[in-house]
């Protein structure tokens, strides 16, 4: 059974829904998703890297705010000289990522010696190499939450979406939860790239880590139980958008001199007392 009585309805739920999984489908995707999936695939192909000596070597560039400078390796296969400025797996190269900048450090010292450093080339082409192949683990959980919560939201826009237009079963149960996946998504849509930004930082304070992580589990909480109370029509009472009569009280109890909405009520009727003693009550 469908909620939505009109095609108009049925409509500007489909858009809605819609709106709601592109929004974070692409916010998931962009900053959760795609870096993550790039990171562990770089991570994996890394595996057989070949161990190859090499120095560093510092490059200079300018941009708009002017000059700067970034380390690089130079090491030879095969004959040929070859550099490379990659420092880690990850799919930005910028040099304040912290993982990146740390690598950075470390080679620092061996500027301008003869000592030599370990990058590691691809032996299907050596114009690929790294200087740390090691799985960078706090950009990776950073992302974590972003990666599967937005997904998550995502994949519930788009079945919201097709049950609104097409009367599908299930539908009336994500209906019923919508202002769960409504409040999950404010309150992820907020506390996850919070933790992202938190965990990018430079220097971690784990402190505040601690607290916004235990916002951004409450969140994970709040989530499962969207998903929950969508598949099995059980939990999530307080945010229904259908809940039954408004009231416990018995229909004679809410009824007026005139009935209830205009008709009578069945059942003895107790008038007066809740309001004191106004006009058109009877006298006790």
């Amino acid at each position: 059974m469908n909620p939505h009585k009109t095609w108009g309805a049925r409509i500007g739920a489909t858009i809605f829904w819609l709106l709601f999984g592109l929004i974070f489908g692409l916010t998931g995707w962009f900053y959760g998703i795609k870096p993550l999936t790039t990171t562990v695939g770089n991570w994996w192909l890394a595996r057989d890297y070949r161990a190859t000596p090499a120095t560093v070597v510092e490059r200079t560039g300018k941009d708009a705010d002017g000059e700067f400078k970034w380390l690089a390796t130079r090491y030879d296969v095969g004959g040929t000289t070859r550099e490379t400025s990659r420092m880690t797996v990850l799919d930005d190269e910028a040099i304040d990522e912290p993982a990146n900048d740390a690598v950075q450090t470390a080679l620092r010292p061996n500027l301008g010696t003869e000592k030599p450093v370990t990058v590691w080339v691809s032996p299907r082409d050596p114009e690929v190499a790294v200087v740390s192949r090691d799985l960078p683990i706090t950009p990776v959980f950073s992302r974590l939450p972003m990666a599967i919560g937005f997904a998550l939201f995502a994949l519930a826009g788009v079945s919201g979406a097709l049950g609104a237009l097409f009367s599908f079963g299930y539908y009336q149960k994500q209906f019923d939860v919508i202002g769960l996946w409504v409040f999950a998504a404010a309150w992820c849509g907020f506390i996850f790239p919070v933790l992202l930004m938190v965990m990018a930082a430079g220097s971690i304070e784990w402190f505040v880590v601690a607290i916004v992580g235990l916002f951004a589990l409450i969140g994970v909480f709040m989530l499962w139980g969207a998903v929950t109370a969508t598949i099995t029509g059980k939990g999530g009472e307080g945010f229904r958008m259908r809940g039954g009569k408004l009231s416990t009280l018995p229909d004679s109890a809410l009824a007026t001199s005139y009935g209830k909405k205009g008709k009578p009520v069945a059942g003895k009727v107790k008038r007066g007392g809740m309001g004191g003693h106004g006009d058109g009550f009877d006298k006790s």
